[in-house]
């Protein structure tokens, strides 16, 4: 009944969209757990613009660029320059404007990898 209403608008395939959630779960954002049907689907890398005459609802977008963030989280990567890259198997790598780097390696937990500084080992979080 409402597929047709979805597949209207533009932006990501409803498949796309079930693809990314399963994946994801939860927020990626380091540390976050809401669930990722409660999340904003956010471009891991900045979308180029459209070439002519091809417009922005008739550009495709896969599952393997995007991320689920939470309404916060979408407005802190946004405003403060965390930036996420998203490998082959789902882990998501992130860095804080500060350097540090994060990895999401399943729902709640985040671990630090290295600093901007030095090299060294972190303890796990667990949210």
């Amino acid at each position: 009944m409402f597929e047709s209403l979805l597949e209207a608008r533009p932006g990501p395939g409803v498949q796309v969209i079930a693809a990314v959630l399963s994946r994801d779960r939860t927020c990626t954002f380091p540390g976050c757990a809401v669930p990722a049907f409660r999340c904003d689907l956010d471009h891991v890398r900045r979308p180029s613009p459209p070439g002519p005459g091809v417009t922005q609802e008739t550009t495709d977008v896969g599952p393997d660029e995007l991320i689920s963030l939470c309404r916060h989280h979408h407005v802190v990567r946004a405003r403060h320059g965390w930036r996420p890259e998203l490998a082959i198997d789902g882990t998501v790598r992130w860095t804080s404007p500060t350097g540090h780097r994060y990895v999401r390696e399943r729902p709640g937990t985040v671990v630090q990898t290295s600093t901007a500084a030095q090299n060294r080992e972190s303890p796990v979080i667990r949210s």
